[in-house]
């Protein structure tokens, strides 16, 4: 029993894991009634960007709808989405391959041209496909059973209709705040005239609307954050009341596959069902990333057992394993074996024989490394893994804070260097205080330089030249580095922290705020955090 452990929960990695669910309870309370532990997908909703820049307000809107429509009428919500079951699963998967572009986090000073290229390339394609693909199918949900309660016809819920009756009929109005149904419109049908720092958006008959650049961007990354609180509460409604019967998409079951298999040396990156022989076979993309055949060995015997229990009734599992450290490697399992095991008593490695067809993985490394050399790796690769919880275990017990650098950049500015940043400050169970930043304010200005200082190539002489001046925006609440840039002097920016070593800069302080002289450091603190935090004063 303790082989097979091993394999279906990899040593290394246990800890690990253990951590992320011990996150995840205490960020969504709501899966402490979950009966199993498959649940770490839900991981990314803490520190993926831009899944964890969800709405808080719009998940527990929606949550707590589908919460009283349970209690109300657990038979038809299971009963729709069991009937709708295909629809939703290519719904997470189109907000699945939305969340993995490139550039929800993008920061970059770009030019007229750039910028127009950027929205009519990216950005409105990206909001159609998320309004029609996406935040329709989970807003379809709530109009449904809104018509059903008033005795009304469900036909006919395109886009239009299914906004108008959220807005009218129910309580969850701020779930469809982020959509425009204008900008929708004239995207669709090619409405759109770019002014000068502006867009101006016409419908088929003759309505308007203009937007800035950056208006039209946050109105994409609201609607994004809108659609992954949706789908977060959906996600999470159904992991806790699976008991009751309901059932997750397979593209939930293959993502929680991907979270709960992937290892530094081995990637799961999609699934596809097809033919073999007349038997339906699930094909498995795997892209490992090692020269060790016994690492893809367990890995694939691992990812084998899970796939079958997270997407069962395949005649046959099928792996092609692509890697540039080997030549193309192949493994496939009986899909009959493997579900016959899955439901059997007290199941032990050895009755595991036979599930390969073969008994093989086959996986040539273009190098082979001696063993002792795979022993010495395995022996790091656990202190890499293992140190930054432990590390950060001390940190929330003698309650450290995270410091996280959204945003560091240097220039040169005579002998010295300008050092320009924007940090996240996170306190484990706590709140952020005064004290907090005047304790860690050394601490925040030597991170976001060696941060700056690590993306400045090695030849050039200002990677080398000493801190002159800084100035650092502190912030008790992520966001995306593009909105940080621009923020205001909104509740989250808690203050600046300056260092002035060269006396000609001239830097104005953050407008009416309160300022305290530590040493060489200049904190200035924001009037609408201080006025948040109104039991804090300043000394």
């Amino acid at each position: 029993m303790e082989a097979l452990r091993n394999i279906l929960e990899n040593p290394l990695l246990r800890n690990t894991h253990a951590r992320k669910r011990s996150d995840i309870k205490e960020h969504f309370p709501e899966l402490e009634s979950c009966p199993h532990d498959h649940f770490l997908s839900i991981h990314k909703y803490i520190e993926r960007t831009p899944q964890r820049f969800y709405s808080q307000l719009v998940y527990s809107k929606l949550f707590g709808w589908l919460e009283d429509r349970n209690r109300a009428n657990q038979g038809a919500l299971k009963q729709y989405l069991t009937d709708h079951d295909a629809e939703l699963n290519r719904t997470f998967l189109h907000l699945e391959e939305m969340n993995n572009l490139d550039w929800h986090d993008f920061f970059k000073k770009l030019d007229d041209i750039e910028v127009i290229r950027f929205i009519d390339q990216q950005v409105h394609p990206s909001y159609l496909r998320l309004t029609e693909s996406v935040f329709t199918p989970f807003c379809r949900i709530v109009a449904y059973f809104s018509r059903i309660d008033r005795g009304r016809g469900t036909d006919g819920l395109d886009l239009f209709p299914i906004v108008e009756e959220i807005i009218i009929r129910t309580v969850l109005f701020d779930v469809v705040t982020p959509y425009k149904h204008i900008v929708r419109n004239a995207i669709a049908h090619g409405g759109i005239t770019y002014l000068q720092n502006e867009i101006l958006y016409r419908d088929k008959k003759g309505n308007e609307e203009k937007y800035s650049d950056r208006d039209i961007v946050r109105l994409f990354d609201d609607l994004l954050d809108s659609c992954n609180s949706l789908a977060l509460a959906l996600s999470l409604f159904l992991l806790a009341h699976q008991p009751n019967g309901y059932q997750l998409p397979q593209q939930l079951l293959l993502e929680e596959l991907k979270a709960e298999t992937k290892t530094p040396w081995w990637e799961v990156v999609g699934c596809t069902p097809s033919k073999f022989t007349g038997l339906n076979q699930l094909i498995i993309y795997a892209r490992p990333n090692t020269a060790d055949h016994g690492k893809v060995q367990i890995s694939t015997f691992q990812t084998g057992i899970l796939v079958e229990s997270f997407a069962p009734g395949y005649d046959r599992y099928f792996f092609s394993i692509r890697s540039s450290s080997a030549w193309p490697g192949w493994a496939a399992f009986d899909g009959k074996k493997l579900h016959e095991l899955r439901n059997k008593q007290d199941t032990i490695l050895e009755d595991y024989k036979g599930v390969l067809e073969n008994d093989l993985v086959y996986y040539v490394p273009r190098i082979k490394i001696p063993r002792f050399v795979a022993r010495i790796q395995n022996i790091m690769l656990s202190f890499k893994l293992n140190m930054p919880i432990a590390i950060s275990e001390i940190k929330r017990q003698i309650g450290q804070p995270e410091i996280y650098i959204r945003e560091a950049n240097t220039h040169r500015n005579g002998w010295g260097v300008v050092l320009n940043g924007s940090i996240f400050i996170e306190c484990h169970n706590s709140s952020i205080t005064q004290d907090i930043i005047r304790k860690i304010r050394r601490k925040a200005v030597r991170k976001a330089l060696s941060e700056a200082r690590k993306k400045t190539p090695m030849y050039k002489i200002i990677r080398f030249l000493p801190l002159g001046y800084a100035r650092i925006s502190v912030f008790c609440k992520d966001y995306r580095r593009r909105r940080l840039s621009g923020f205001g002097l909104g509740p989250h920016l808690v203050c600046t922290i300056q260092i002035k070593r060269i006396k000609r800069i001239r830097s104005p302080d953050i407008i009416g705020s309160t300022i305290e002289q530590l040493g060489g450091y200049r904190i200035a603190w924001n009037r609408a955090w201080l006025k948040e935090n109104t039991g804090q004063q300043t000394h």
